[in-house]
């Protein structure tokens, strides 16, 4: 059923997962360098024409706002109760921020948190200072909590839809990545497996467009740092299911994608971390193309 597909059928009533695709390899748009204050960016949000971004392990417990010309930081927001022992992620679903105290490395985490508040509570171009409520949880299939660098039970990624909460696991031993949801609601809370699919590849960093239903996924190849990116569409939250494809990024090579989100209906930021070939830096890509809007097969759907 997806156009997009190699053996696309016109015909076609319902997905049976066959579909195949040709390898693409994409180049999104350079724009800037970083500034130090962000090197460990990790997660991106987009709100008030300003793009929002977090260090990573061990760094304050602060969003900056980049003014999107300069990329400089414009704005501090401190979150006042809350600590970065790992912040991996930060969404926006319109009306709250949730921010991603879920990273894993080691396996042995029972601490997870998201913390939440509501985005009215940024003042207009100051910094601030902000109470949060938080989201404890765990993961309902994990049970080995001992420490270890090989396992599949480290989170980098999630989004927010209308009514859930969903989390992208990052696969160090198997490359796979497994679809978790939560609800909204803060206290503590079990995560349960919903979907997954073969990423060939660490998930880093996601965002959900409510406006066009297209997820876009942003990881790298572990050990050969190598960039991709997924572009979901047609996402049906009841049924769990979306078309879409991978889109690789070797020109990158040795770049440690991070952070990304949507600016607009297919355009998005994505972020990359300092890592020992490239400084932080900042790059845009246009998606559009990537998503299926032949007539025939919305008809279908």
């Amino acid at each position: 059923m997806d156009c997009l597909a190699k053996n696309y059928n016109t015909r076609a009533v319902s997905d049976d997962g066959s579909c195949a695709y040709s390898t693409v390899i994409f180049n999104p748009e350079f724009l800037s360098l970083l500034p130090k204050e962000v090197d460990e960016t990790s997660g991106l949000f987009f709100y008030g024409g300003k793009l929002w971004t977090h260090n990573d392990s061990g760094g304050e417990p602060i969003l900056y706002a980049l003014d999107t010309s300069t990329f400089d930081a414009a704005q501090r927001v401190t979150l006042s109760n809350a600590n970065n022992v790992d912040w991996e992620d930060v969404c926006f679903d319109g009306l709250t921020v949730f921010v991603g105290d879920f990273g894993n490395n080691m396996g042995a985490r029972d601490d997870l948190k998201i913390y939440t508040f509501s985005v009215q509570g940024i003042p207009d171009g100051r910094d601030a200072l902000l109470t949060v409520d938080t989201i404890s949880f765990e993961f309902a299939d994990q049970t080995d909590f001992s420490i270890r660098t090989v396992h599949d039970f480290d989170c980098e990624a999630m989004f927010a839809t209308e009514r859930y909460l969903y989390l992208f696991s990052k696969g160090w031993e198997t490359g796979t990545t497994r679809l978790y949801r939560l609800s909204k609601q803060a206290g503590h809370q079990v995560a349960e497996v919903v979907n997954w699919f073969d990423s060939k590849g660490l998930v880093t960093g996601a965002d959900y467009n409510p406006e066009t239903g297209v997820i876009a996924i942003v990881g790298y190849v572990n050990k050969i740092w190598e960039p991709f990116l997924f572009v979901l569409y047609d996402f049906d939250e009841e049924a769990l299911t979306a078309h879409g494809r991978r889109l690789d990024m070797p020109n990158l090579m040795g770049t440690q994608t991070e952070g990304i989100c949507f600016i607009d209906a297919y355009r998005c930021y994505i972020s990359a971390e300092t890592s020992p070939a490239f400084s932080t830096r900042i790059f845009r890509a246009d998606l559009k193309k990537w998503t299926c809007k032949d007539e025939k097969a919305e008809e279908k759907r």
